[in-house]
């Protein structure tokens, strides 16, 4: 197949997905509907800033994680897996949850109620989400072929792009009730961190095959732990996501009720 036209549906597979939640999450508010330009330039800071400035604060931990934290040093060798735990479960869900909260807080201009901040949030985070998914496609595709790197996108369609948007607008939300209601940076300190912790929950479920000691387990075990853990991750994603549009709903109706 022409690489070209691999490339193109990789795109696609990544694109649709992250622009059809952004739309559904969009007419959630259903009386105060965002205009789609500032949707849409919400969704290209996390895809393009957020992402790519992510990528090496990563790189930078990681680096200090193997060469400062974990020093080889007699019986206390360098292991492989402590720093994938490491970048997944602790310096990821801090970087990306803050480069996309900085997206939302660039749009804070447009926010009018509470819910926007919602709204907002989960534009970064699906702008993030369609870039991060390439990017993983694009790895599967070169390590393991096509079909894997489709199954990857379509996988990760329903557990980490809603799981990128879901928790980011807990940081929009945060950052809403300080742009409104002013004084409150406790509460978008307080969001920021509950998206921080799903983000790390979420990454710790799908690494746990990779958490637990070997002698735990056989091949078959790991295997069946792998796929139980991918069900429960999607799960958990998929009620995020619900979550969050509950909220939504419950936050215009609560303003409509006093504006009425």
């Amino acid at each position: 197949m022409n690489e070209i036209i691999v490339l193109l549906i990789l795109v696609l597979l990544s694109f649709l997905p992250a622009v059809g939640y952004l739309a559904w999450i969009r007419k959630t508010e259903r009386y105060n509907t965002e205009a789609w330009g500032p949707l849409l330039r919400a969704f290209l800071f996390g895809a393009i800033i957020s992402t790519f400035v992510s990528l090496i604060l990563e790189e930078v931990f990681l680096l200090g994680f193997n060469e400062i934290l974990q020093p080889d040093i007699g019986a206390i060798p360098k292991n492989p897996t402590a720093s994938y735990i490491f970048l997944a479960v602790v310096a990821a869900p801090f970087i990306e949850e803050g480069m996309k909260a900085l997206g939302v807080y660039n749009s804070r201009a447009k926010f009018r109620f509470l819910a926007d901040g919602l709204v907002f949030g989960a534009a970064v985070g699906f702008g993030f989400g369609f870039v991060e998914n390439t990017l993983y496609g694009l790895s599967a595709l070169d390590q393991f072929g096509f079909t894997t790197a489709i199954a990857t996108l379509l996988v990760r369609a329903v557990s980490s792009v809603l799981l990128h948007g879901s928790a980011t607008a807990m940081s929009g939300f945060g950052i809403a009730e300080n742009t409104l209601r002013k004084g409150r940076g406790h509460i978008l300190a307080g969001y920021y961190l509950l998206a921080v912790l799903m983000h790390a929950s979420f990454n710790a479920l799908v690494s746990l095959p990779l958490i637990l000691p070997a002698n735990w387990t056989n091949t078959i075990g790991v295997t069946l732990l792998s796929f139980v853990t991918l069900v429960a991750a999607i799960a958990f994603a998929v009620y995020a996501f619900g979550h969050i549009r509950d909220r939504v709903t419950e936050l215009e109706y609560t303003a409509i009720r006093r504006t009425a």
